[in-house]
């Protein structure tokens, strides 16, 4: 692990995302953050959700969350679902909207957000063009020229969009930087180098980090290699502090069930938190993806699973009170 200084304070904040599907938009439930906090045994700091650019700022859903005392984290893509209900599928040259956004083709969309963020005050993690680095969602760098130009465009989209909410004034806002892990489908060539996209410490109040193991097999039919809490974070986490100290939140992760020798599902998540704690000290915040999706990632998936769950999150190490970035 890359030697680091410590961060000013240890533990790493529980965060949530329980919701029974997704689609261009997702709206908070009380009933289902309060039974995911009963499932795991802990109360959460942060709640997850996700809007695209058909939707408004989604004041009530912050509202709710402050209510229950947990930082709103939102998943903002930069996609509408209302042309195209797939973030990942390009029907048209112009259709992945950067050079649209660059254009000034959505200033008045993007300062109405910001306005609005500002309105209602509150602190709230944005997390913008999540895995940019990857060959799926089509405002990455891979659908955007790739080697010709690809992450240059997404970095300066980045900076446009987070300049235009500071010409508001709307500081509430904490801009995550939240690139994928190791993964099949991310070029390793030279040109998706994070440090291509990397728009700056000054435009970046927390880091992100997403990351997944699909072992043995994807939904589609794909043989998918086993990764370890550590081979899908290490390289990653790596990089990312050699940019800048920033604190990290591991935005997105999971396993789905398997058996791997001695290792299954309950093993994997033991293992995931003591690493964790371990070697990760600049992660100051992590959310499961406690969903049924394309695998079954939730805590509860089996009995062992959840048990092993459980007993990490009694380690007084992870933490249910939010504490800002430093």
């Amino acid at each position: 692990m890359y030697s680091l200084p410590p961060p000013p304070r240890p533990g790493t904040m529980i965060a949530m995302f329980s919701h029974a599907g997704l689609g261009s938009s997702q709206h908070l439930s009380e009933t289902e953050m309060r039974a995911f906090e009963t499932l795991i045994g802990r109360k959460a700091a942060s709640v997850l959700f996700y809007n695209s650019w058909d939707d408004p700022f989604p004041r009530a859903d912050c509202e709710l969350a402050q209510r229950c005392q947990v930082v709103p984290h939102l998943c903002w893509e930069l996609f509408w679902p209302s042309q195209n209900p797939s973030n990942t599928r390009l029907c048209r040259p112009d259709e992945t909207g950067l050079d649209q956004v660059l254009a000034g083709g959505y200033d008045a969309y993007i300062d109405e957000f910001a306005v609005q963020a500002k309105a209602w005050g509150g602190e709230i993690l944005l997390r913008f063009l999540h895995e940019f680095n990857g060959d799926w969602y089509t405002w990455g760098g891979a659908k955007n020229g790739g080697a010709q130009g690809g992450p240059d465009k997404v970095r300066r989209v980045w900076c446009y969009v987070v300049e235009r909410f500071r010409a508001v004034g709307a500081g509430n806002v904490k801009w995550m930087w939240c690139p994928h892990g190791v993964t099949i489908d991310r070029s390793e060539e030279a040109w998706n180098d994070l440090a291509n996209y990397w728009p700056g410490a000054d435009y970046v109040d927390w880091f992100g980090m997403d990351a997944y193991n699909w072992y043995p097999h994807d939904p589609w039919g794909h043989a998918r290699p086993y990764q370890s809490f550590e081979d899908c974070f290490s390289d990653v986490y790596t990089k990312l502090m050699r940019l800048a100290l920033k604190p990290v939140i591991i935005a997105e992760f999971a396993t789905g069930e398997f058996t791997r020798g001695d290792m299954d599902k309950a093993a994997w998540i033991t293992e995931a938190f003591a690493r964790m704690k371990a070697d990760y000290a600049w992660v100051k915040m992590f959310t499961w993806f406690n969903i049924k999706k394309e695998l079954d990632w939730r805590v509860d998936s089996s009995p062992a699973a959840l048990a092993a769950f459980r007993a990490a999150m009694a380690d007084p190490y992870f933490l249910s009170e939010y504490r800002p970035a430093f």
